[in-house]
C-alpha cells in the first residue's frame, strides 16, 4: 500500500462544491496525511499588458496570490480533518505545470483532481490540462469525478500480466496493494479485472492440429491462476477475478459501466520527453470512456 503521508489537492476557491477536496479530505483521515491545499493560476491580460511595468506585473501578481491563499486557508479552516492543512499558491501559465510542481515542492505522493463529467452516455470530458497532469506528474494521481461513494459499492482494478521486466511487477503489485486498501477504507466489493487475446483462426487452417479454442481456454485459465495467487499473496479472500477475451480499453470500461463502479485502478508507466505525449496508450484509452473515479499508479 501506498504510503500517503502529504497529499495535495487542486483545488478552484471560489466554487460551491468541492468533490476533490471531500474526497481528499477522508483519504488524509484515513491515511493519517497532511492535506495540501494547492491552486495554480495565470492571468494572461496582467503579463501581456504593455501600459504594466515588469515591477508593478509582480506587485499584482503577489497580490492576487496572496488573496487567493486567504480564500483557500478561509476553506481549510472549515474541514473536517483530523491531521494538519497547508496552503499554497503557484503562478504558472501552464496550470498542470504548477500543480505538478506544488506537489513535488511540498513532498506529496498523491494528487487529487476534480474532473468534470458528463451523463452516463457520454465520457469525461477530459481537458487538455488533465490529461498532461496524468501524463507528466511522477507521482499518484486521483481523478475525482462528481458523483459519490457510498458503502459497499465496487472497486474495479486493471490487473496487468503482460509485462515480464521488474518494473511492470512492482506496478501490478502496487495497483492491486492500493486497491486492497481503498476496498477496506470504503468497505467496497472489490474486482480484479484481466483481457487475453484470442488466439489468431488463421492457425488453425495453416495447422489442422492447432485448436484456438483449447488455447484459449488454457491462457485464459492460466491468467485466473495468476491472479488468484496474486490475491492470495495479499491475503485476500473476497475478491472477484474477472478474466475476459479482448482489448483492454473496452473490456474495462465495460465492466465499469455495468458494476456501476465508484473507482477504477490502474497503473501507468511513466513516460518523459516526447513518448509523453504520445495518445492512444491503454491508460488513457481507458479513462476517456468511463464515468466513475480513476485513481492511476504511477510506475
Amino acid at each position: 500500500m501506498a504510503e500517503y503521508k502529504r497529499i495535495l489537492v487542486a483545488v478552484t476557491p471560489h466554487r460551491e462544491e468541492h468533490p476533490a477536496l471531500a474526497r481528499a479530505v477522508f483519504l488524509a483521515n484515513k491515511y493519517n496525511a497532511v492535506l495540501v491545499l494547492g491552486s495554480s493560476m495565470y492571468n494572461r491580460s496582467i503579463e501581456k499588458s504593455s501600459n504594466v511595468t515588469n515591477e508593478s506585473c509582480d506587485d499584482v501578481k503577489k497580490a492576487l496570490i496572496d488573496d487567493q491563499k486567504k480564500v483557500m486557508e478561509k476553506l481549510a479552516a472549515s474541514l473536517n480533518i483530523n491531521t494538519s492543512t497547508e496552503c499554497i499558491v503557484t503562478w504558472n501559465k501552464k496550470w498542470y505545470e504548477g500543480v505538478i510542481d506544488l506537489a513535488v515542492q511540498a513532498d506529496c505522493n498523491l494528487i487529487i483532481k476534480e474532473t468534470k463529467q458528463y451523463k452516463k452516455s457520454v465520457s469525461n470530458l477530459f481537458t487538455p490540462d488533465h490529461w498532461n497532469l496524468l501524463r507528466y506528474s511522477p507521482i499518484n494521481v486521483l481523478m475525482v469525478s462528481n458523483t459519490s461513494w457510498e458503502k459497499s459499492g465496487d472497486i474495479v482494478t486493471a490487473v496487468s500480466l503482460d509485462g515480464l521486466d521488474i518494473q511492470h511487477q512492482r506496478l501490478t503489485q502496487e495497483v492491486a496493494k492500493e486497491s486492497v486498501a481503498l476496498a477496506k477504507y470504503y468497505d467496497a466489493n472489490l474486482h480484479f479485472v484481466n483481457t487475453v487475446t484470442k488466439a489468431p483462426m488463421h492457425i488453425a487452417i495453416d495447422r489442422s492440429s492447432f485448436d484456438p479454442d483449447k488455447v484459449n481456454q488454457r491462457v485464459m485459465a492460466k491468467h485466473k491462476n495468476d491472479i488468484q495467487e496474486l490475491a492470495d499473496n495479499l491475503e485476500l479472500h473476497d475478491v472477484n477475478i474477472i478474466v475476459k477475451e479482448g482489448l483492454p480499453g473496452k473490456v474495462v470500461p465495460n465492466i465499469c459501466n455495468e458494476l456501476d463502479a465508484k473507482l477504477l485502478v490502474l497503473g501507468s508507466v511513466g513516460r518523459k520527453g516526447i513518448n509523453a505525449a504520445l495518445l492512444g496508450n491503454t491508460a488513457e484509452y481507458i479513462i476517456d470512456k468511463i464515468n466513475c473515479d480513476t485513481l492511476v499508479i504511477k510506475g
